[in-house]
């Protein structure tokens, strides 16, 4: 990951959000990368902390950014969600600002995080969810969602 960040002109993100992948890209990682590097994240929006990102576009050690998501990308839908009436139902306010931020900035182009949403990928979501009904009834689950309340504690590590 620090070759990654002292080498690289450009940076796509391709991993889960997780504990260990929240704000992988941070101040600290802003500090590591080269002058002028360009930023994609496909991720998820809590990968990069967006602050930061902030800093970083208007100062020019990232010199643009592409992003398909958001961290508070379902609260965005209205602007009227970011006058909250007490606590913006558990969401950060800051975050909020910082997306809205993001979203007027002329070096970063924000794409709707819609590749789902395609007859293709429509058309499979509907076969896998017939085969786990099927194979559910058949007393043979297939598919299932791990938690960490059935992972062993070597799997958790790593979760």
């Amino acid at each position: 990951f620090d070759d990654l960040l002292t080498t690289a002109d450009i940076i796509s993100l391709h991993v889960p959000s997780t504990p260990r992948t929240r704000h992988l890209v941070s101040a600290d990682a802003f500090k590591r990368m080269k002058d002028g590097v360009v930023i994609i994240n496909t991720a998820r929006g809590d990968v990069i902390d967006t602050q930061e990102l902030i800093k970083a576009l208007k100062s020019g050690k990232v010199s643009a950014a592409g992003l398909d998501v958001l961290p508070d990308e379902p609260m965005l839908r209205e602007e009227a969600e970011l006058i909250c009436s007490v606590d913006c139902d558990g969401h950060d306010l800051r975050t909020l600002v910082a997306d809205q931020v993001l979203l007027r900035m002329p070096n970063v182009i924000v794409t709707p995080h819609s590749a789902f949403n395609t007859q293709e990928a429509i058309a499979r979501i509907a076969e896998t969810t017939l085969e786990n009904i099927k194979t559910y009834l058949k007393g043979v689950p297939q598919n299932l969602v791990a938690t960490q309340q059935n992972l062993s504690p070597k799997e958790q590590e790593h979760a």
